[in-house]
């Protein structure tokens, strides 16, 4: 009798998470870069990378042109986590289906650039559990409402949060597999305010977070953000409220 070979498929090195709610506008560029990257970046070229795509139901061609670029890479998913819920929830929904060892999710729009991958995985690898990207909210906020609102909002995360953070929006954060997990698990916040609720996950359970400043961070048009600046801030607080209410029931920790 012939013995037979068993593959092992190599658990990734990285998987890379892109929520994509409404991106037909650029997908298909972000994808082609980030494509060129992966191949061409001295690094990277030779770690095992998935990238997975979570796109929400919608009425515009983000599936197909996702669906167009995915012979561009080795490993590409397309996952439909149904109607839309938010940001949160597509993020978590692409966390719960990731295999790589380190996980990071970023934004569509490319703002932070892909060099600084390398960075944040050299960093989660050697001690830290979570890495975030930060940005000089002085320069990026050119709205004198959003930058007030931003002093107040950071201010106000210290009590709500249990924690001092620079900026908790860049969409730009690295964790490892079981930081992911564990902060992914406990989420109740699954809109916009998703990332203020994760690093308080991470704080409640001593994780160890490791803040890196990115300054040549780019706005991009075509923001997916159709809410006016007030309603967000109301939202905003409102989630401050509930991060509180949840630390101090203790249910973040396990």
């Amino acid at each position: 009798m012939k013995s037979s070979k068993i593959s092992v498929q190599k658990q990734p090195d990285i998987s890379i998470i892109i929520p994509a709610l409404h991106e037909e506008k650029r997908i298909g560029k972000t994808l082609d870069e980030l494509a060129y990257f992966l191949k061409h970046d001295s690094f990277f070229k030779n770690k095992t990378v998935e990238v997975l795509i979570v796109a929400a139901d919608s009425s515009d061609r983000t599936y197909e042109i996702v669906l167009e670029k995915q012979s561009r890479f080795r490993h590409l998913r397309l996952l439909k986590p149904g109607a839309v819920v938010g940001k949160g929830r597509d993020v978590q929904y692409g966390v719960q289906r990731a295999a790589g060892s380190i996980i990071i999710f970023m934004d569509a729009d490319l703002a932070t650039p892909l060099r600084h991958l390398k960075t944040f995985y050299n960093e989660c690898t050697r001690d830290a559990d979570v890495v975030i990207g930060t940005r000089n909210l002085r320069v990026y906020r050119t709205n004198k409402f959003r930058s007030l609102y931003s002093s107040f909002g950071n201010s106000l995360y210290r009590l709500a949060g249990g924690m001092k953070v620079e900026d908790t929006q860049c969409g730009f954060k690295m964790f490892t597999a079981p930081a992911a997990q564990l902060c992914f698990s406990k989420l109740t916040i699954l809109g916009w305010g998703f990332d203020l609720e994760i690093l308080a996950i991470a704080q409640a359970n001593k994780l160890k977070i490791k803040a890196v400043r990115i300054d040549d961070y780019t706005h991009m048009p075509y923001s997916t953000h159709t809410d006016g600046v007030f309603r967000i801030a109301l939202r905003s607080v409102s989630d401050h409220v509930r991060i509180a209410v949840n630390r101090s029931r203790r249910r973040y920790t396990f």
